[in-house]
């Protein structure tokens, strides 16, 4: 998470997502019209830094689906050990977790979210790729914590675990990121679980003024994000302090210009801190900002 993540998703969030509901008054997801879950495999596994692994998968009956934003995420609908997924054909809409909680236990799947890296469809694959049956790829990459750091969820344990051929099924999410055209000056910030979104923004965000600021708890672990065409990117330490003090007390002291909108996920407390600091502190208004807790600190994420 999108993210769109240790038991932590990059990924990925709305209402079926990784997170708190939004408080009344505060920005909210894009409504998706169509939604889907959908078999998929395993293709590729990628540690492409530290805490950072790449899921690549092949994914049936997404024909005509695209991200509708930088930061979209999906559901890994994910089989217990030695066990295949069951019938899930009763899903229907944005949230797989009804029919999933009727599920015998002992055949329970796993949901998690995660943000999308990439999105190829059907007509793009080349060479070995097959492209029968309108096939499409997408990778999704996950911040995993250091082990032992804590303890780790299903969806953490699964994804460390996945191998080429494994199956799984993807349910269709949406984008938490959609700030109006008038907002020139924006915020985006989080911890290590948000940095999948957080490079998607940044690779994505036109001509408007971007700041951003990670935090995280070891250095280097994760590639470096890229630099805004306007703006900034900072990086703070945690050294040893809970999630989100780091980054509260860089933005208390940081220079910013006025901002016009305000993007915060990570943490669950983290995540309600910066934004209360950015409606009360700054004068952004609640409507202004979207934030979500994409993971909480002491208990695996439902």
């Amino acid at each position: 998470m999108s993210a769109p993540t240790t038991e932590v998703t990059a990924a990925r969030p709305a209402t079926p997502g990784p997170q708190v509901e939004p408080e009344r008054g505060s920005a909210s997801p894009m409504e998706r019209a169509d939604h889907r879950c959908v078999p998929a495999t395993v293709l590729a596994t990628t540690r492409v830094a530290p805490q950072l692994h790449r899921l690549t998968l092949a994914v049936t009956g997404l024909a005509g689906w695209a991200p509708l934003g930088p930061d979209e995420f999906v559901g890994l609908v994910l089989p217990r050990p030695g066990t295949r997924l069951p019938d899930l054909s009763g899903i229907t809409g944005p949230n797989p977790r009804p029919v999933v909680a009727a599920l015998p236990e002992p055949v329970r799947p796993d949901v998690r979210w995660y943000t999308v890296a990439a999105h190829r469809p059907a007509p793009e694959l080349q060479g070995d790729r097959s492209t029968e049956g309108g096939t499409t790829e997408i990778d999704v990459d996950v911040v995993l914590h250091p082990p032992g750091e804590v303890d780790e969820g299903p969806g953490a344990t699964w994804v460390r675990r996945a191998r080429p051929g494994d199956e799984l099924a993807v349910q269709t999410g949406t984008t938490c990121y959609h700030p109006p055209a008038t907002a020139r000056t924006r915020l985006v910030a989080g911890d290590e679980t948000a940095y999948p979104a957080l490079r998607r923004i940044l690779q994505e965000e036109g001509d408007v003024e971007l700041h951003a600021v990670l935090e995280v708890d070891v250095e280097d672990a994760l590639p470096p994000l890229p630099r805004p065409r306007r703006g900034s990117v900072d990086v703070v330490l945690r050294e040893g302090r809970p999630p989100g003090e780091a980054l509260l007390a860089h933005l208390r002291s940081a220079e910013l210009p006025d901002l016009d909108y305000g993007w915060v996920v990570g943490e669950q407390d983290l995540a309600a801190r910066v934004r209360r600091h950015l409606v009360r502190d700054r004068g952004l208004a609640r409507t202004s900002v979207y934030f979500c807790a994409y993971w909480i600190l002491g208990r695996p994420r439902g």
